[in-house]
């Protein structure tokens, strides 16, 4: 399942739960990219269930930063979210991207091929029922550890929500 996918499943499950009215918890992002320095960039995180896709949660940037187009990670799970660490054992499915300006280089993470790494520690769940959909107001820190593809070496995002 691609970044793009996972990140629409968890927001768009979120604003329908709620009427089409905003989940997103604002968060701050901080990425690495290939060992330069620290960039710190704004962010929204969100859980969402529906039947038709299952539970994601999903954090992405929403401010801009020189050099960088994108930056998301999202992550599948088997049942609603919980207050727990999730990595790989505990995720359905997980996807993470940083995609550069100007070029074709970008960096990667993913569950399945094994790409990369994450860590996901949800401290505070809440979880908001309506139209058969449930959105969770989630508070916690992300920790992605992405590989280079046409880019090289490593980036790595970091997101406290």
């Amino acid at each position: 399942m691609t970044v793009r996918r996972l990140c629409a499943i968890a927001f768009a499950a979120a604003a329908t739960a709620c009427g089409g009215s905003d989940l997103s918890m604002n968060c701050s992002m901080n990425l690495v990219v290939n060992n330069g320095a620290p960039q710190t960039v704004q962010c929204f995180a969100a859980g969402a269930m529906a039947p038709s896709t299952g539970n994601a949660v999903s954090i992405a940037m929403t401010g801009t930063l020189p050099g960088i187009d994108a930056a998301q990670f999202a992550m599948t799970l088997p049942a609603p979210p919980t207050t727990q660490t999730y990595g790989a054992a505990q995720v359905t499915d997980a996807a993470g991207q940083i995609q550069l300006t100007g070029s074709s280089g970008y960096y990667a993470q993913s569950k399945t091929p094994a790409i990369g790494s994450f860590s996901v520690v949800l401290t505070s769940v809440n979880a908001v029922s309506a139209n058969g959909q449930t959105a969770y107001f989630i508070h916690g820190t992300a920790t992605v550890t992405l590989q280079g593809q046409s880019a090289p070496g490593t980036a790595t995002l970091t997101a406290t929500f």
